[in-house]
C-alpha cells in the first residue's frame, strides 16, 4: 500500500484527523544555510569556502555531532584532519553559526496555528546538544512545545526509524494521527514508514497555503 503525504490526500489541513504535529527545526523553524555562513565569514576566499563546506557540513563528522558522539572541540580536530591550520577556522565556524539563525515566520505561524487548534506539538530534530540548548534558551517559542526529541541526546539521527519510535512511545502518540513537518524528503519518507502523516516543507509558501496561515 502506498503511503501518501498529507497534502496529497487533502487540499487543506485536516485538523480533525490529527492529535499531534511534530516539527523539525532546521529550515522549518530556524534557518540553516551553510552557504550564507561561509559567505559571511569568508567572502573573499572561495577556495576556503569550498574546503570548509566539504570538511564540515558534508562530512561524516557533522553527522557524528548530530549523533552526539563528538564534542565540538573533537569535531574541529577531526574536520581539520592533517591541516592543523584549519582547526581554529573550523572552531570559529562552529561557534559563529549559532548567531546566524533566523526564525522562519512560516514555520512559526504553523506552530501557532497548531496550538490554536488544540493540537499537541513536538520537536524532532537532528541537532547537536549544546547548539540546541543555545537556540532553546534564545527563542521563547520552544516553550510552546509539549515535548522534544533531539538526536544528540538520544544517540539517534533521522531518518533512523528508532528515533521516530522514541518520540511515539515517549509521548504516547497515535502514529496515524501524528503529522511530521520536515524539509528533507528522506525524513518524511521515514515518518511515513513509521505510520505517521508527513508534510514535506520543500519550498516557501507551501506550508502556509496548506494551513491557511
Amino acid at each position: 500500500m502506498i503511503r501518501l503525504m498529507i497534502d496529497d490526500q487533502y487540499e487543506t489541513m485536516p485538523w480533525d484527523a490529527l492529535d499531534a504535529v511534530v516539527f523539525d527545526v532546521g529550515n522549518v523553524l530556524l534557518t540553516f544555510n551553510p552557504d550564507k555562513l561561509l559567505m559571511e565569514l569568508h567572502p573573499d576566499d572561495p577556495a576556503l569556502r569550498a574546503t570548509l563546506m566539504e570538511r564540515m557540513f558534508r562530512s561524516p563528522y557533522w553527522v557524528m555531532l548530530d549523533h552526539g558522539t563528538l564534542t565540538s572541540e573533537e569535531a574541529a580536530v577531526a574536520m581539520a584532519g592533517r591541516n592543523e591550520a584549519l582547526r581554529p577556522v573550523i572552531a570559529q565556524m562552529l561557534e559563529y553559526r549559532l548567531n546566524l539563525k533566523q526564525v522562519i515566520a512560516e514555520g512559526l505561524d504553523a506552530l501557532h496555528a497548531c496550538k490554536a487548534h488544540g493540537k499537541k506539538t513536538y520537536v524532532l530534530s537532528n541537532y547537536q546538544d549544546y547548539a540546541f540548548q543555545y537556540v532553546y534558551d534564545r527563542y521563547d517559542f520552544f516553550k510552546l512545545f509539549d515535548g522534544l526529541v533531539i538526536s544528540a541526546r538520544e544517540g539517534l539521527v533521522k531518518p533512523d526509524p528508532a528515533i521516530y519510535k522514541t518520540l511515539t512511545d515517549r509521548y504516547g502518540l497515535n502514529p496515524a494521527r501524528t503529522l511530521f513537518i520536515d524539509d528533507a524528503a528522506a525524513n518524511i519518507e521515514a515518518a511515513l514508514h513509521a505510520g505517521w502523516q508527513g508534510f514535506w516543507f520543500s519550498r516557501p509558501g507551501k506550508l502556509a497555503a496548506f494551513l491557511g496561515t
